[in-house]
């Protein structure tokens, strides 16, 4: 999967392998669509993306998302929240690390980019996958921090994915861009399917 189109699928049932519709879960009221939908769920979307900033709300979203979706995507807004995304039986994968630290400054050895070698091992042995959005490659100081993750993942046999978020069916990117970007980040190594470190 290397497009993740935020929102509703327009034609209902159709299925590209290469594209997922995202569902937005942020607060109580994104729940509400769901409970009407119930049984319909992959009619419209194929997985979800919670957005919270707090690790119990984080665990509990979770647990209700569950009930609709197999694919269960967390955004990384910090270094707790991260690590207890990679612990939980029912997330499917971590985006955007690098966010828990996004105003942070980087220390003097390494970026502070909301993974190490810890969260890695512990990703790679509960099958989590790292993805990382095109996004996060638009600002200078993020890029550093997602090099340095993908560094840690590759070294730690972790999964990572290179992936594109967007609302507008414009923006959706080819396979061939997505290896293209994946040449310069890791330095000319070739990963297949918009895969860049793969167990």
């Amino acid at each position: 999967m290397i497009n993740f189109i935020i929102g509703k699928k327009e034609n209902v049932g159709k299925k590209d392998k290469c594209i997922s519709h995202v569902k937005i879960l942020e607060s109580e009221k994104d729940f509400e669509e769901l409970k009407v939908i119930k049984g319909r769920i992959e009619e419209f979307y194929d997985s979800c993306l919670i957005k919270v900033q707090d690790v119990e709300k984080m665990r509990k979203f979770i647990d209700k998302a569950s009930n609709y979706f197999s694919k269960i995507i967390v955004l990384g807004t910090g270094d707790r929240l991260n690590r207890a995304v990679l612990e939980h039986k029912k997330t499917w994968a971590l985006l955007n690390p690098e966010q828990a630290h996004i105003s942070d400054r980087d220390y003097d050895s390494y970026r502070n980019s909301g993974l190490n070698h810890i969260l890695c091992k512990i990703a790679s042995d509960n099958k989590k996958m790292i993805l990382i959005s095109l996004d996060e490659l638009k600002n200078q100081k993020t890029l550093g921090r997602v090099m340095q993750n993908l560094r840690l993942c590759k070294k730690y046999k972790t999964s990572a994915f290179l992936v594109n978020f967007t609302d507008d069916k414009s923006d959706l990117k080819t396979l061939f861009e997505i290896k293209e970007m994946e040449g310069v980040l890791m330095k000319g190594e070739h990963f297949e399917s918009g895969m860049l470190i793969k167990k």
